[in-house]
């Protein structure tokens, strides 16, 4: 009895030990690379901020409610319940102090992975499987390959790594007839944890309980009905006690930006590609994943998969659940129901692990009673695994070099195995060489991903503690000057501030300053509708305002009265209109420069200063026609609404206002540049002697010198001359059909022969018409022509005649094998370039995962200006050729009447304005009938009272908090409370009422059993 219950504590102990020694191996490089677990993408544009700004809450001890520091604002349990809200390991982070959140960061990412594991073996240990046996599956499940990649990732999804065996174990307990009170508890952990891995967890729960209900059903009697009601009765239980954040989550994600996405981005099959890197994707890691594909498997799990699929009547339930995997690996419709209908995502497959660790521990147990047949097996299914992936990539292997190294350890473990067998080694050793094996194998994975020389993901982490400065010197301290202004207001960083067109990080958000960039899964879906109602060219679903696309009038109704810019950038780049730098003591506010290593900027700040923008609350006097506004221009309807308000109820007693457009249409001419294409003999004989590089950004080779690359060294062209011809008019060709269908105006866009885009350039017609403007280019009837594996060839076949090389048989194999390889998904981006300005847009490909949407016309600022601009040039890559409906130069006038106008909004604010969390008071005073108008993002939770008395609120502007309001001077007082949230607490405490009924029940019934 004695050694039943150390068993246990013997076995954590054992995982505890290898646990401690596996994170000093593979962490421990972290300590050589100089790295923090932080990563540079979505790592320090999401989740270290969202961390931050999550420390201050719990220190503040409030987690509900709204925040203005979240964009435009947002509701915290909205916003923020994909991330830490549900995570129990985040809220470990108010044990750190301030200065040293990064390392708690990196600290809970360890403790969430050593659980996952502890989590498996408590599953594991109602299963009977060996303890060695438990041990080793224990170990492949915690280090799987998708668990070692997302530590450094996305380190919230390895709280599905710690859920789903919990949820396996409370369905596996009711199925052997104990209580349903773990699968009810773990249930509602789930459910609060994060509303989309409850999904997912909830699907793979379900398949579970009937494959294992067939597993067992001959183990024990069941009452099918019965049974069936006790999984259901956990599950609904469950539902109540998570239903605090998981109702408010689930209302916000069903009106968030999200809704109505394209179902598997549009895919039938996966593209070819997909399918070649399945195989190779299997034992290895650190090679760029596609659609989320991360095994990763060590080589004994690879091996243990062979063994129980070769058995399968032996392990049939445990089969089908592989094959279903295996199913699901293959079509992009199943794995898009398994990401609630949206993007064809393949993380999903984090369920298999669970289904490997089983596979594994099954393997072990039979180490001593494998056949020569099963070895075998093991061995040819070892080659056919090496044969598909030398066959996949082309009948060549030029894989990584690390990719070689894992195979190596498939290799090693497989000839352990065969030796255990022919020497018939016991079962301890053979259970302490495979278990060392698969310890050094683990290892070598996470190289992959932790190692520079290894793969390229320790590359994009960020160096260790500069998370920490980049946070407190992202505007170099330039927000503590508007925090000191006086009033609400909002700001943003300037286009190129950190050189890029647009704002990357959520950093703004812990700084006070009301940044209006947010960067969160779940966004406001109505400020989406509104952002792209105005056409604002930076939308995504993720980042549905960003910098409102430098445009004056987006801005000014957002409130954004502060832009925070390069000390550099003030008379060299475009600001919007009536944005003057601030200036204190008759000198302009400038902050020194904070250099932040590898991500600062090199400048000091500056910041710019609005005249126009509007309060957070104001009263328009005037409404807009909706039928009207839905046949303006985006441009149009911009301006518009300085004029009125949209909104979406009746205001009888408000004077309907006609917008009268003040916008003008430019005529341009289109000429190719041809200066970069090769469509003489002439230009061929410069481009090779300037390196074979036509561009003059990018030729390298010398004007004189004594060395080799001269620009004025002798090139033949006549051994070929007859080929370069034909290639040099088929350049001619291709410039002369584009002159003809942009003759009036701009159609199409392509490129050369060599797949090399052509610049284009737009000159206006009229350019004093410009003078006092903001230029817009408005591209309508969008289409892209990918590469085609042939155009790809062909390109390369070009390029190595025009630069007198050898296209060699195997120079072409190569080709066709990249080619193939690297598929076009559509993406492709234009920049245009005008006076003091450069904005771009780009189309993510069909394989991106979280913000796919197909462009069919866009919206691009080019800037405002008192200059006349001349000419626009405008380049593309990613695509072979763009088409457009059209393309319209636009100018929206700005002076006089703009100013009056805004001034007048302005005076209509509320006075005695004051804005806190969760409640916005003023005085509002109109001599007539109006609506109050606001840029607060509409949400059902907010209450509106008028008076003392509540009143309904509506859309306004198409995204915020609006209401009519009588003549007169009233009291306005609009409050905050997150929706959904009442009753998620009313149901959880129903939820543990029922808990502690049942609990009550139980120990009552024990008692009575004689």
């Amino acid at each position: 009895m004695m050694k039943s219950k150390r068993q246990p504590k013997l076995a954590y102990a054992a995982y505890t030990g290898i646990f401690i020694v596996l994170v000093a191996a593979m962490y421990g490089i972290f300590i050589l690379t100089g790295k923090s677990f932080i990563w540079q993408g979505d790592g320090l544009a999401q989740h270290y901020p969202i961390l931050v700004r999550f420390y201050d809450w719990l220190h503040q001890g409030k987690l509900a409610g709204w925040s203005w520091n979240l964009g435009l604002g947002a509701d915290r349990i909205t916003a923020f319940s994909y991330y830490v809200l549900g995570d129990p390991i985040s809220y470990l982070i108010g044990l750190f102090p301030k200065q040293h959140i990064e390392t708690g960061y990196n600290l809970l990412v360890l403790v969430r992975l050593y659980l996952s594991g502890l989590a498996f073996m408590f599953f594991a240990r109602q299963r009977m499987f060996k303890p060695s046996s438990r041990l080793i599956g224990t170990i492949t499940y915690t280090f799987t390959g998708f668990s070692l990649y997302v530590s450094i990732r996305h380190p919230f999804f390895l709280l599905p790594m710690i859920l789903f065996p919990l949820l396996t174990y409370g369905i596996d307990h009711v199925l052997a007839g104990k209580s349903w009170l773990p699968l009810a508890a773990f249930t509602g952990l789930t459910l609060i944890g994060n509303f989309y891995f409850a999904y997912i967890l909830a699907i793979g729960s379900l398949v579970y309980a009937i494959l294992r209900y067939f597993a067992v059903r001959h183990d024990h009697v069941f009452h099918l009905g019965r049974l069936i009601g006790r999984l259901i009765g956990a599950g609904l239980v469950g539902a109540l006690l998570g239903s605090i954040l998981f109702i408010p989550s689930a209302l916000g994600v069903l009106k968030s930006t999200r809704a109505g996405t394209d179902f598997a981005n549009g895919y039938l099959l996966y593209p070819f590609n997909y399918y070649l890197k399945i195989p190779n994707a299997v034992v290895t890691t650190g090679n760029a994943m596609s659609f989320w594909v991360n095994l990763g498997l060590a080589g004994l799990t690879f091996l243990a998969l062979v063994y129980t699929l070769s058995h399968f009547k032996r392990y049939l339930w445990l089969n089908l659940g592989v094959v279903l995997l295996g199913v699901g690996l293959l079509f992009p419709e199943i794995a898009a129901i398994m990401n609630g209908g949206t993007t064809p995502s393949q993380r999903w497959l984090l369920l298999g692990c669970l289904a490997f660790g089983l596979a594994v521990m099954s393997f072990c147990d039979q180490l001593v009673a494998l056949t020569h047949c099963d070895l075998l097996v093991l061995v040819w299914a070892t080659l056919g695994l090496l044969l598909l992936v030398w066959a996949a990539n082309g009948f060549i292997m030029d894989n990584d070099a690390h990719d070689f190294v894992l195979y190596g350890w498939l290799l090693l473990t497989l000839g352990a195995i065969v030796l255990g067998v022919m020497e018939h080694w016991s079962a301890k050793r053979q259970v302490t060489v495979l278990m060392g094996l698969l310890c050094l194998n683990v290892v070598a994975n996470s190289y992959g991903y932790f190692s520079p020389l290894s793969g390229g993901a320790s590359q994009q982490l960020t160096p260790r503690g500069v998370a920490t400065k980049f946070q407190k010197d992202y505007y170099d301290g330039a927000e503590k000057y508007v925090k000191h202004q006086a009033g609400f207001s909002r700001s943003r960083i300037s286009r190129q501030y950190y050189y890029s067109n647009d704002a990357k990080t959520n950093l703004g958000m812990n700084l006070g300053a009301h940044d209006i960039m947010s960067y969160f899964s779940v966004e406001n879906g109505d400020v989406g509708v509104f952002s792209q109602a105005l056409g604002n060219a930076q939308f995504k679903m993720n980042k549905p305002i960003n910098q409102g696309d430098s445009r004056t009038t987006l801005n000014n109704l957002l409130g954004v009265r502060y832009v925070f810019a390069r000390e550099n950038q003030p008379g060299m780049q475009a600001f919007p209109y009536g944005y003057h730098v601030a200036k204190k003591n008759g000198k302009a506010v400038t902050y020194a420069d904070k250099p932040v290593h590898g991500f600062g900027n090199s400048y000091g700040t500056t910041i710019l200063t609005s005249k126009y923008a509007l309060p957070l609350a104001y009263l328009q006097t005037q409404k807009l026609s909706a039928k009207q506004f839905k046949h303006l221009s985006d441009t149009d309807r911009e301006q518009a609404l300085t004029t009125g308000a949209l909104y979406e109820a009746a205001a009888p007693k408000v004077k309907t206002t006609t917008y009268h457009s003040r916008q003008r249409e430019l005529s341009y001419k289109v000429r190719p540049l041809k200066e970069t294409v090769i469509n003489s003999f002439k230009q061929l004989v410069n481009y090779r002697q300037q390196g074979n590089q036509l561009d003059p950004d990018l030729v390298k080779t010398s004007q004189q010198s004594l060395r080799k690359h001269n620009q004025d060294r002798s090139v033949s062209i006549n051994e070929d001359r007859t080929r370069l011809g034909k290639l040099i008019k088929q350049n001619q060709k291709i410039l002369k059909q584009g002159k003809q269908k942009n003759k009036h105006g701009l159609t199409r866009m392509t490129s050369d022969n060599q797949n090399h885009p052509i610049t284009y350039q737009l000159r206006i017609k009229q350019p004093q018409r410009t003078r006092g403007t903001e230029l817009y280019l408005d591209l309508s009837g969008i289409k892209a022509e990918r590469f085609t594996v042939q155009d790809k060839y062909q390109g390369r076949r070009n390029t190595e005649i025009f630069q007198n090389r050898a296209y060699t048989g195997l120079s072409r194999l190569q080709t066709l094998r990249k080619s193939i390889w690297n598929l076009s998904d559509g993406a492709y981006s234009v920049t245009a370039t005008s006076f003091q300005n450069v904005n771009s847009f780009n189309q993510l490909g069909q394989t991106n995962l979280s913000d796919y949407e197909p462009k069919s016309h866009v919206l691009l600022n080019l800037g405002y200006s008192t200059s006349p601009r001349r000419k626009i040039k405008l380049t593309f890559k990613g695509v072979k050729s763009l088409s457009f409906k059209s393309a319209k130069l636009i100018a929206v006038p700005f002076g006089k009447p703009y100013a009056k106008q805004m001034r007048t909004l302005q005076h209509q604010g509320l006075s005695n304005l004051n804005v806190t969390s969760d409640r916005v008071t003023g005085t509002a005073q109109a001599d007539t009938a109006s609506i109050l108008t606001t840029s607060i993002p509409y949400s059902s939770g907010w209450r509106l009272t008028v008076d003392g008395k509540p009143q309904a609120t509506h859309r306004v502007n198409v995204g915020f908090i609006g209401a009519s309001l009588p003549a007169g001077q009233h009291k306005i007082e609009l409050t905050h409370r997150t929706p959904g949230l009442r009753l998620g607490i009313v149901a959880t405490a129903l939820g543990l009422l029922i808990m502690v009924l049942s609990a009550i029940w139980t120990g009552l019934k024990r008692r009575k059993r004689p």
